[in-house]
Formats: structure tokens, C-alpha cells, sequence
């Protein structure tokens, strides 16, 4: 598959073959992406704003991204293979008191796929 990774700031991210992801936990959706967006947030992570967010090189950028679900892992019940999906960026934890009262962006275990995963 390829990427857009990352390696120095300040520098246009490289166009790379990467190995196609398996799911590997029970929770784990792998997603076929059809269209990716660029933002101001990956403009940001090139010119070195994000590493107090907690990024670190080398990058694969990309979290605005829509495509076809491609498999799951066995736990998966909300999806199947060939499902269109919009990936929603933030990971969070479903358990902690922000994420109980639906303001999962404060999660205290907050991760975000393109910067962090």
C-alpha cells in the first residue's frame, strides 16, 4: 500500500510502499482508504508544530480518510468486509469519566490516528 511518510520536518513527506496491515486484536478494523484529505493539521506536523501533541518522526501522515472496510478481527460486530466507512480519527478509551459523558476528545488515554497511531 503506499503512504505519506514523514521523515524530517520542513521537508515534503516521501510517497512509500508499505506492507498491507492484518488485523491483529479482536477490536481491530482494517480499512481499505479510497480518498484521503490533507489538512492544516498535517501542514502543522510537517513544520514541526505537533511534537507538544505528542508526534514523533518518522510520520505516516493522513487522518482524514474515507474507504471499504477489508476485514476485521473476530470481536468486530458493528462492521463486515465491504462496508463504506469514514474514519474518525480520535481513539479513546469508552471508560473514563470524559469519554462516559460523550466529550471523548479529552479522553485521559486520547490517541489520534495520522499524529500519534
Amino acid at each position: 500500500m503506499k503512504a505519506a511518510l514523514l521523515r524530517e520536518y520542513h521537508r515534503r513527506p516521501e510517497l512509500v510502499d508499505r506492507p498491507v496491515p492484518e488485523p491483529v486484536r479482536h477490536t481491530d478494523v482494517l480499512v481499505r482508504v479510497g480518498a484521503a484529505g490533507v489538512c492544516a493539521t498535517d501542514l502543522h506536523a510537517i513544520d514541526g508544530l505537533m511534537e507538544p501533541a505528542g508526534v514523533t518522526l518518522p510520520l505516516v501522515l493522513g487522518h482524514e480518510n474515507a474507504g471499504w472496510v477489508e476485514a476485521v478481527g473476530d470481536g468486530v460486530t458493528t462492521v463486515r468486509p465491504g462496508d463504506a466507512v469514514l474514519v474518525y480519527p480520535p481513539y479513546s478509551c469508552g471508560l473514563c469519566v470524559p469519554c462516559r459523558r460523550g466529550n471523548d476528545m479529552h479522553c485521559v488515554r486520547h490517541a489520534f490516528t495520522g499524529l500519534t497511531v
